[in-house]
């Protein structure tokens, strides 16, 4: 059995809640005023024709009944009235019959059942859900639309909506879709919500221990880079990978050709340079002594 699933609170229903009539918003507006009415005990003019006009032999029943409508329909007219926009109002003749004002009123908004029929059934196969918001509410969402299907006598079966919700949801749900394909049993509509709550909760839990592994790989890479020294990020950042072990290693790549030692060359090698020094204190003696 599909239901018409649109919420309502009707407790916090007040005229101020009514939002007033436009081009666009007929359906919706048609429905919170008949909430507000109906809160207010006013809707009676609405919900039943003109009683006769009490004459002067009428009962005080009779008198009763007729005041009780006579003020339903004055307030109503009222309401009414004052929840249209002025360019909305001004294209409707002065009224005295609450009920026959609001058929007056359809007849102008009254959209072709063909029409909204095909609204229906495009909105219907073409639905989809993104993952965003409550999975209960988006299949409440697809309910909603059928009921008003078979509204316009449009029959739609529990294992055909089935069918449309089942596949309308994300790749997310394909664990469920092949669990349903393999059961001989058929969901109605309440096992249906109940299931993909369900799963809901697993494909959100499976989110967060996957985030929570990447959180812990990032923090141990971070954690490494940190103990890195700060000489070693310079050069981890500006030299090239294929250079990096090249400059770590050259210590014990270049051999002294003066002393035949590792990790310095020939130019940089302490003794070489004391030998030059004393190579050039000859050189200047041998200089001076020819100058005698």
């Amino acid at each position: 059995m599909i239901h018409d699933c649109t919420a309502m609170n009707p407790s916090s229903m007040n005229l101020n809640t009514v939002e007033p009539l436009t081009g666009v918003n007929y359906k919706k507006w048609r429905q919170d005023l008949e909430i507000v009415l109906g809160v207010m005990d006013m809707d009676l003019a609405l919900r039943t024709e003109e009683p006769p006009l009490p004459a002067d032999g009428s009962t005080s029943s009779q008198r009763s009944k007729y005041e009780k409508w006579e003020k339903s329909n004055r307030i109503s007219l009222m309401i009414i009235k004052r929840t249209m926009t002025d360019a909305v109002r001004g294209g409707f003749p002065e009224a005295t019959n609450a009920k026959k004002f609001m058929q007056s009123i359809e007849e102008k908004y009254k959209e072709s059942e063909k029409t909204e029929t095909g609204n229906l059934m495009n909105a219907l196969t073409t639905i989809r859900y993104d993952g965003e918001g409550s999975v209960r509410e988006y299949i409440l969402r697809v309910v909603d639309i059928a009921g008003k299907l078979q509204r316009l006598e449009v029959p739609i079966s529990e294992t055909f909506l089935v069918h449309v919700i089942m596949n309308s949801l994300p790749d997310s749900y394909t664990q469920l879709k092949v669990s349903y394909n393999a059961l001989q049993a058929k969901w109605d509509v309440n096992e249906l919500i109940s299931i993909c709550v369900g799963e809901e909760v697993r494909i959100k839990k499976d989110r967060m221990e996957k985030g929570e592994s990447v959180n812990y790989v990032q923090s141990h890479n971070k954690g490494y880079k940190n103990s890195m020294s700060d000489a070693t990020k310079r050069d981890s950042a500006k030299v090239p990978i294929s250079k990096k072990n090249f400059k770590l290693n050259n210590s014990s790549i270049f051999k002294c050709y003066f002393c035949k030692k590792t990790g310095h060359m020939k130019r940089n090698c302490p003794k070489y340079k004391a030998w030059l020094a004393k190579q050039e204190a000859k050189k200047g003696l041998h200089n001076k002594e020819n100058t005698k």
